[in-house]
């Protein structure tokens, strides 16, 4: 038992004596399609020891080289160990050709790093865009979808991922879609626009190929909703009050331009809002979510000297009119008709005698 205990101490002592100031290594996929990212993850920590054989922020470069027949460097990548010992890099393989690669890390003083550290790797990149057949055509007129049709050879009924983007925006996926036996698929993807929208297909092993699409033409004109509108004078003292019955949806309301105007108005809640983003010369605008209730006005001019005749439109809506009643949901006085004020008793009685002498007379 000893001997045995002896010999495990001994071997650990080999280990530290080694590795401790200098062991590294680093795992990376044996096989990676070209398209997917190259990862790479690594260490400095040995087994049993409580900390890094390297220190934090210790750097090197590991590079990746083609190595088929001979050897060619492709790039090279700076690692730094972290504090608990790890690093990490990634290398792209789009535009590499296909075959036989290695990752090499590279020792500083060729002596650096121990005999029991991992500076090499042999991974091997597989090129399946072959695989991919497109049926549809690469130039289409707009109608509002692109057609994506075609195959891909050893898939099956698997299915295929589609991610399609413009201008380097995705405006659709990445989304799974059928293939039926013979890897063969069809989908048509809602565009809103021409141009050119670039198609990338995978599955669950990862990059098959992409495809460029040209749409030529762009979306007809979209039909002007009509707007209704009503108008109201209106004054810094005497603001002019609506009322809008909103249909369900967005509800756009527009104030006439000339006057720098301000618009509050009472949403479905009873929620107060304040709107003034534009001067004289554009009207003010706002939009409402509305259900189809009543949606509550009122506009008055920023400055204290202008004062004119307001229009209020609105789209979405069954009907835009002056309101009597809105003031008061604005904290506002409610204006009342003027009242005849009593005359005064002996004018009232004046004028009952000159009634009597005219029957007289």
């Amino acid at each position: 038992m000893k001997r045995i205990a002896w010999l495990t101490i001994i071997a650990a002592m080999m280990l530290v004596g080694t590795a401790s100031a200098a062991y590294i290594s680093f795992s990376a996929p044996q096989t990676v399609y070209i398209g997917d990212t190259l990862e790479i993850t690594g260490t400095t920590i040995v087994e049993g020891l409580p900390k890094p054989t390297i220190n934090p922020g210790f750097s090197t470069e590991i590079i990746l080289y083609r190595a088929q027949y001979m050897k060619h460097e492709i790039e090279r990548k700076i690692i730094t160990v972290q504090n608990d010992g790890s690093f990490s890099t990634t290398f792209e393989t789009d535009g590499l050709e296909p075959g036989q690669y290695s990752i090499e890390i590279v020792d500083p003083t060729l002596s650096t790093f121990g005999s029991s550290s991992k500076k090499q790797q042999i991974v091997n990149l597989v090129d399946r865009s072959g695989s991919l057949k497109i049926n549809s055509p690469g130039n289409q007129d707009f109608d509002g979808t692109l057609d994506l049709r075609g195959s891909i050879a050893d898939l099956g009924d698997a299915g295929v991922q589609v991610r399609v983007e413009r201008d380097g925006f995705i405006v659709y996926g990445p989304k799974y879609v059928a293939t039926d036996k013979n890897g063969a698929f069809s989908v048509e993807v809602p565009i809103s626009e021409g141009g050119s929208y670039e198609v990338t297909f995978s599955d669950t092993k990862g990059y098959i190929g992409d495809a460029v699409f040209v749409v030529a033409g762009t979306p007809g004109p979209t039909p002007t909703e009509a707007m209704i509108s009503a108008s109201s004078p209106a004054g810094r003292a005497a603001p002019a009050y609506f009322e809008v019955d909103t249909r369900s949806g967005t509800v756009k309301i527009v104030t006439s331009a000339g006057i720098d105007w301000v618009v509050e108005y009472v949403d479905e809640d009873g929620n107060l809002h304040k709107v003034n983003n534009k001067g004289m010369l554009e009207p003010e605008t706002v939009e409402v979510a509305a259900r189809g209730g009543l949606v509550y006005v009122k506009v008055y001019p920023m400055s204290y000297n202008d004062s004119g005749t307001v229009q209020v439109s609105a789209s979405n809506a069954d009907a835009v009119r002056v309101s009597q009643t809105a003031p008061g949901l604005f904290g506002d006085a409610t204006p009342t008709p003027a009242q005849a004020a009593p005359l005064p008793a002996a004018l009232a009685l004046l004028a009952l005698l000159a009634v009597v002498f005219a029957r007289r007379g």
